[in-house]
C-alpha cells in the first residue's frame, strides 16, 4: 500500500474520527442495555410484589444469580408468574423456558440475569407480580423486572462495535505511519 498517496492522508484521519464517534455511540448503547434505566429487583416469594413501571414497553422477568455460582441448576426455568395491573387486570406472561435466543446480562458485580419470560406493558403504572411456584427458585436468587433486550438488536450492535473499533485503530495506525513517513 502506498502511504504517500494524498487520499490516504485524508481517509486515515477521517476513519479515525468516524470510528471513534461510532465507537462512543455503540458503547453508550451497550451500556444502556447492560444497565437499563428500569431495573427492579426483589426476592422470589409466595407473596405478591408491587412495583411501578415508568414507561410502557416489553419487559422481562429475570432470575438474578449471585456471582461465583458454578452450578446454577435449571429448576427456575419452570417458574410461573402472574402479573396484574393496579386495577386487577391480568397481563399476558409468556414463559421462555430454556429458549435459545435470549440475552443474558451480567453486571459489574458479577450478578447474572437470565430471562425467564416476558410481558407487554401498554401504559405506565403500578403492577403486581406473583411467583406461583416460588419453591423452584433458590433462596439466594432474586427476581428482576427489566426491559427486554432483543437478540436482533444486540447482534448488530456487537458487529457495529467491532467495525468501529477496527476503523479507529486502523485509522490511528495508518495516520501515524503517514505522519512519520515510515512507508
Amino acid at each position: 500500500m502506498n502511504f504517500s498517496n494524498p487520499v490516504v492522508f485524508v481517509l486515515a484521519p477521517a476513519s479515525l474520527l468516524l470510528g471513534g464517534y461510532l465507537l462512543v455511540r455503540c458503547i453508550g448503547l451497550a451500556k444502556r442495555m447492560i444497565f437499563p434505566a428500569v431495573k427492579i429487583r426483589f426476592a422470589a416469594s409466595a407473596e405478591p410484589f408491587a412495583f411501578h413501571l415508568p414507561q410502557p414497553g416489553r419487559y422481562a422477568v429475570n432470575v438474578v444469580i449471585p456471582p461465583m455460582k458454578l452450578l446454577i441448576g435449571v429448576a427456575h426455568f419452570s417458574a410461573r408468574f402472574a402479573i396484574t395491573t393496579a386495577a386487577a387486570q391480568p397481563l399476558t406472561y409468556r414463559s421462555y423456558g430454556r429458549a435459545l435466543f435470549t440475552v443474558d446480562r451480567t453486571d459489574m458485580a458479577g450478578k447474572r440475569s437470565m430471562p425467564l419470560g416476558r410481558f407487554d406493558c401498554a401504559q405506565a403504572g403500578d403492577f403486581t407480580l406473583t411467583c406461583l411456584n416460588p419453591e423452584t427458585i433458590r433462596d439466594e436468587y432474586q427476581l428482576e423486572v427489566a426491559p427486554v433486550v432483543p437478540v436482533l438488536k444486540l447482534v448488530p450492535l456487537i458487529l457495529a462495535t467491532l467495525v468501529a473499533a477496527h476503523m479507529t485503530i486502523g485509522g490511528l495506525v495508518i495516520s501515524l505511519i503517514c505522519l512519520f513517513g515510515q512507508a
